[in-house]
């Protein structure tokens, strides 16, 4: 049962639900930051998902002490039913969703809130950092970048306005933690519920966006999105879990059918899925590889039929990728240049590792690089980062 403070209150402003599951070594950075909010009208619900290390005790620690916070504890059911539990729980007039790896800047909730009050949508988005600790200070959190990134947020419509007006906006990450929703319409949705599950934010977004009828932004970024070596994040999966993200760009296809929004979407989301999908499947295990070719292959299978696609966002080499999924050549698509300029040469140093490879042999100290194919792996020091004396001196 949820740790509740005893005493009745006015209905908060925000409810903030922080979905945990063996994150202690993030766990305290991410929570001091919603503590720490400017807006301090708040509900924070961090639902423990069954962590077998220290965030319980660190929950019910954190619930002793701020009686805005509610602890609640479940067996392990995964990211979309402990979500699922937060939002239920939620009282606020306004819903946010803090993943525990990331950190917030200290006025999010309340520009978000306001920008809500001002507006009256049913959801606001904003921008998010790239976030890296182990990068040197100055570069450790960059715009998430790019005409599909932040720009996406910049150039979106001022007011409110609706994803069939400004469509763009399904270029952006999915980034449902940079989002804030009105109480009772996320109410009206679930996530997708499995243990085994990852990428359970594309299709929860995609049908956020279908059933708004007013959206507004936030021109800002205000979190700090979690990607480091090192850290366990299905972003970065190089097995068979990475497949999951064809699997979701299909469920938020369907999700465009059914609200009768594919034809007027299909341009942003094949750019989306293919932007989503293209990291993964060149850093998956070889023999993995052809599994995650047919998965991408349904995903994109029926633009092979459909004269009236453009390709409005892709480039010559996107578009000739997704040619070549459509057409069933695997080993244009496993084996592509970059693959093959990478094992020949590549050298990556870093303030935490250093790696190099020349003509398939491997030499990594630090964190080995064990997803890339070599005839010969050396690692000269394997263990958290590079000693000292190392990093200090190259990073």
């Amino acid at each position: 049962m949820p740790m509740r403070p005893s005493s009745t209150r006015k209905r908060p402003k925000v409810s903030v639900v922080v979905p945990i599951y063996g994150v202690e070594k993030y766990l305290a950075q991410c929570v001091n930051s919603i503590i720490a909010q400017t807006l301090e009208d708040m509900e924070i619900i961090l639902v423990d998902d069954g962590s077998k290390d220290k965030c319980p005790e660190m929950v019910d620690a954190y619930a002793g002490k701020d009686s805005r916070i509610v602890a609640v504890h479940q067996e392990n059911g995964g990211y979309g039913r402990a979500v699922n539990r937060g939002i239920e729980l939620a009282t606020g007039e306004y819903v946010g969703i803090v993943e525990p790896d990331d950190w917030i800047e200290p006025t999010m909730y309340e520009e978000m809130y306001n920008n809500a009050k001002a507006h009256d949508p049913d959801m606001v988005k904003c921008s998010f950092y790239r976030y890296d600790s182990t990068l040197a200070p100055e570069i450790q959190s960059l715009p998430w970048g790019g005409r599909h990134g932040s720009l996406c947020i910049e150039r979106a419509p001022k007011g409110v306005f609706t994803i069939k007006e400004y469509p763009n906006l399904l270029l952006f990450h999915a980034s449902v933690w940079a989002t804030l929703y009105q109480s009772e319409f996320i109410k009206g949705q679930k996530f997708i519920e499995s243990p085994s599950a990852s990428y359970q934010d594309f299709p929860f977004m995609v049908e956020a966006l279908c059933r708004a009828k007013r959206i507004s932004v936030v021109r800002k970024c205000l979190l700090h999105y979690r990607m480091e070596q090192g850290q366990y994040c299905s972003t970065k999966a190089r097995d068979k879990k990475a497949i999951l993200m064809a699997v979701q760009c299909m469920v938020g296809k369907k999700i465009l059918k059914k609200h009768r929004l594919y034809d007027l979407l299909k341009e942003e989301f094949y750019f989306h899925a293919y932007l989503a999908n293209i990291g993964r499947y060149n850093g998956i295990h070889f023999i993995n590889k052809k599994e995650y070719f047919m998965a991408l292959r349904e995903l994109f299978l029926e633009l092979r039929e459909d004269s009236a696609f453009q390709y409005t966002y892709f480039d010559f080499f996107q578009k000739t990728f997704i040619k070549n999924v459509i057409s069933n050549r695997f080993y244009a698509t496993a084996l592509p240049w970059k693959s093959i300029r990478q094992y020949l040469l590549c050298v990556r140093l870093r303030r935490r590792y250093f790696f190099m490879q020349i003509l398939g042999v491997q030499l990594s100290i630090g964190v080995c690089d064990l997803t890339r194919p070599a005839l010969l792996k050396i690692p000269l020091f394997c263990g958290s980062g590079l000693p000292d004396r190392v990093w200090r001196d190259n990073g």
